[in-house]
């Protein structure tokens, strides 16, 4: 038999208690230093942005339903939330700092092509979801033409998905062509119709389906042109060869 010594259960006991009493400290300490940092906070004098890149200042407040110059910054925390139902805005960080300054930084959507639907021109991302309704805010976007479903806020359809894919391939393999192609049409019959304002306005027959070899010969169509300096109204490319009016 082992005799325990009085002194190792008092120890334990102590033991027990010493981790308990460490957090209550440190969570008093946290709590005088919010305060303290609180009372020393100055009101927020000034809102700073960051990361803006097609959106302006006044189209957060405006979204915000704010005043431009002089707006209430009384309710900042919610903002974040708020932003984040911005169908521009992918990411966003409001942060208020001691010296009277709202800090909001913003990581926009990036819009890849602009749709043309009916009497409306919708700028969409590369998942297609549409970030705003005929206010095209993006330079040098092409635009594609055709009647596509909408459905929840994006452009729906394999027929729209096709285009994009095959797009995103040729200006990837021929990046040139991004400076070169305005628009993209889909006709009632099925056809393609592209138009180009570089080296000039240009009609282009594509044909029913596009592809990668399509838009090779209209990159090497178009070079062949502008050496030359042969303006046409219209190249047609359905057949092996491309003809030039």
């Amino acid at each position: 038999m082992v005799d325990t010594p009085p002194e190792m259960p008092e120890k334990r006991l102590g033991q027990r208690f010493l981790v308990p009493i460490v957090l209550l400290v440190s969570a008093f300490v946290a709590i005088i230093l919010v305060f303290q940092w609180g009372n020393r906070a100055k009101p927020i004098r000034q809102v700073q942005f960051e990361g803006l890149v097609v959106l302006r200042p006044e189209d957060i407040f405006e979204f915000l339903g704010l005043e431009r110059e002089a707006p209430d910054t009384s309710h900042w925390m919610e903002w974040e939330t708020k932003l984040l139902l911005h169908p521009r805005v992918h990411k966003v960080q409001v942060r208020r700092d001691p010296k009277g300054f709202l800090h909001i930084k913003i990581e926009e959507k990036v819009a890849e092509f602009v749709v043309h639907i009916g009497n409306s021109l919708y700028e969409v991302d590369e998942s297609l979801q549409i970030l705003s309704k005929d206010s095209v805010l993006a330079n040098h976007l092409i635009v594609i033409t055709g009647n596509f479903p909408i459905t929840a806020g994006k452009i729906e359809g394999t027929q729209i998905m096709d285009i994009t894919k095959d797009l995103r391939q040729a200006l990837t393999a021929y990046p040139k062509l991004k400076n070169r192609i305005s628009e993209i049409t889909i006709e009632n019959d099925g056809e393609h119709l592209l138009f180009t304002y570089s080296p000039s306005r240009i009609k282009v027959y594509l044909g029913d389906k596009l592809s990668l070899y399509s838009f090779r010969k209209l990159y090497a169509s178009l070079a062949y042109l502008e050496n030359e300096g042969i303006s046409p109204s219209s190249i047609d490319l359905r057949g092996e060869d491309a003809v030039y009016h």
